[in-house]
């Protein structure tokens, strides 16, 4: 969960109340905002935020907007809006196809100190690094507006042209040197490696604020205390992520008394629009739904009462209840994350706690048996376990892998493309894993054991499997063979392995591995063009199995 840094002094005048020293005392109240005290060393408080899908919570102007409800500050939907204006930012065609979305706000007379803008770069950090997938779901940059000339052009370049001294930096260099000399180029540099041009922010004058989501300029591209007027930009691949963050950071600006200022972003590929978006969502709450989930009897004003003190605005409408989420509330899409709110804004302390109705007497699974057994087992051939996720994407099961796209389980409008599918076999992501460290000493064992999903007519198998990689200069099927020789010497299961043809492995030099008459893996040495794919410089031997299919 992330963990920022604030002033308890500083937390106590965005809050407008004296806040206890007491630790105890201070969670009490910090529990409103999904916070915990980690450390409390005299004014420095470190927070842990118990909730990863609130990025508003991760400032400390969040976690006072949030706890004014608690103290009685404020309660009901804070009001923000942004004044009109006539800048615009017109963005280049071609960026549909490298980095499509962006949106911008201006915050004046903003008063800044070193500590303010101490808390802007963690925000930053954080939101770039956790909600914006380190950059490459969305990025954020700041800059002094009164040193940019309107209109500004979200614009491409070439790798050698269009040179600027990047941040910290006081020598001119080219994008592609940016991306080979510059230490947040080098750490970045992956995201627009698959591109021939990037993007490139610049100003009417021809100066260059940044190039997104590498690095700023030195010059246009920093705060200081002097910065009266500051202009945020977020760049991106997710139109609503995008927008999102610069919500969340323009109105952190704003609870520190910054005038919000509106930018119109003229989109060639896209409808035109005035960011950022304050519009706030409208929800029907249904309050026997809530009094069903909570086990309690709120009454439809007593549920009001509770959304108002927890930053909503509520109302009766019809049988139900009409709830005004905030704009900058990224996290609510059921309505049982308003009835969390509810049961937070009661306090889970009100909730009387009761006795289970049914006992019983819980072991461990048969497959978690075996599964132990064989992570034990794969561990003893000096192999290192990996944990990947269950979701992934075509390109990294079939396009990587040498193979004809087959049906696997989907997910309806994803998130992320990265994540747009449920993995059906264990060995791409062990690839994956093998391509990012590609730096580290060989010979490297790795296997993970865990759950793939397999699509039928109306519903989904899912199974457990196990995967093994072996990299080296020479690693063979041999090698392979041995280690799955072990494996089922070891489980006392006899195994037989058959010639076959599989298009992630070299022909000839793969096998279907069968126990009895049944297939329950595959085993071989992955082929050249798989291991071009991943970028692999050394041999790779391995094998997978079906594990669920040893208990049948």
């Amino acid at each position: 969960m992330p963990t920022i840094d604030i002033s308890l002094t500083d937390l106590e005048k965005l809050a407008g109340k004296k806040l206890p020293r007491d630790i105890n005392e201070l969670n009490k109240i910090l529990e409103f905002a999904k916070s915990e005290v980690e450390n409390l060393d005299g004014n420095d408080l470190k927070l842990s935020i118990e909730d990863s899908n609130r990025p508003d919570l991760w400032c400390v102007e969040g976690v006072a907007r949030q706890i004014q409800g608690f103290l009685g500050v404020e309660t009901g939907l804070k009001k923000y809006s942004a004044k009109k204006t006539k800048l615009n930012v017109f963005v280049n065609k071609k960026l549909e196809k490298i980095r499509p979305h962006i949106a911008c706000a201006v915050i004046k007379n903003v008063k800044l100190t070193n500590e303010i803008i101490e808390q802007l770069m963690q925000q930053q950090d954080k939101i770039d690094g956790t909600f914006g997938r380190k950059r490459r779901k969305t990025s954020i940059g700041l800059y002094d507006f009164d040193q940019i000339k309107f209109p500004l052009r979200y614009d491409i370049t070439k790798p050698n042209e269009n040179a600027f001294a990047p941040l910290t930096f006081t020598k001119k260099l080219t994008p592609a040197k940016i991306l080979k000399e510059h230490p947040k180029g080098i750490e970045y540099a992956h995201i627009l490696s698959d591109f021939k041009e990037y993007p490139i922010f610049k100003d009417d004058a021809g100066k260059i604020l940044s190039m997104p989501p590498i690095i700023n300029s030195n010059d246009l591209g920093q705060i200081t205390e002097k910065t009266k007027n500051i202009l945020i930009e977020v760049t991106g691949t997710n139109h609503a992520a995008v927008n999102a963050v610069l919500r969340i950071m323009a109105l952190s600006l704003v609870d520190r008394g910054g005038e919000l200022h509106e930018v119109k972003i003229n989109y060639p590929y896209a409808n035109d629009e005035n960011t950022p978006d304050l519009e706030s969502k409208e929800k029907l709450l249904d309050v026997n739904d809530v009094n069903k989930l909570l086990g309690t009897s709120f009454s439809p004003t007593d549920i009001i009462k509770l959304l108002k003190k927890y930053g909503y605005d509520a109302d009766t409408k019809n049988r139900h209840i009409k709830v005004i989420v905030p704009s900058y509330r990224t996290d609510i899409m059921h309505d049982v994350d308003l009835i969390e709110d509810v049961a937070i804004a009661h306090s889970y302390s009100n909730f009387e706690p009761l006795p289970l109705e049914l006992l019983t007497t819980g072991q461990v699974a048969e497959i978690q048996k075996l599964t132990n057994k064989i992570r034990g087992l794969i561990i003893g051939q000096e192999a290192q376990e990996v944990l990947n996720f269950t979701l992934t994407n075509k390109n990294v099961l079939f396009k990587k892998m040498n193979l004809p796209q087959s049906e696997v389980v989907e997910i309806e409008n994803p998130v992320s493309l990265t994540y747009s599918c449920l993995r059906s076999f264990l060995l791409p992501g062990l690839l994956e894993f093998l391509s990012k460290n590609t730096k580290k000493e060989y010979p490297q064992k790795i296997f993970e054991v865990g759950k793939t999903v397999m699509p039928l007519k109306t519903k989904t198998r899912e199974e457990t499997h196990l995967a093994y990689l072996s990299a080296h200069k020479g690693a063979n099927f041999t090698e392979a063979k041995q280690a799955l020789d072990a494996l089922f010497r070891s489980l006392g299961k006899e195994i037989q392995v058959k010639p076959t043809a599989h298009k992630s492995f070299i022909p000839g030099r793969a096998g279907a591995i069968l126990l009895g008459n049944k297939e329950i893996g595959v085993i071989g040495e992955i082929s050249p063009q798989v291991i071009s794919n991943w970028r692999l410089e050394v041999p790779v031997v391995g094998f997978e199995i079906n594990i669920s299919a040893l208990e049948q």
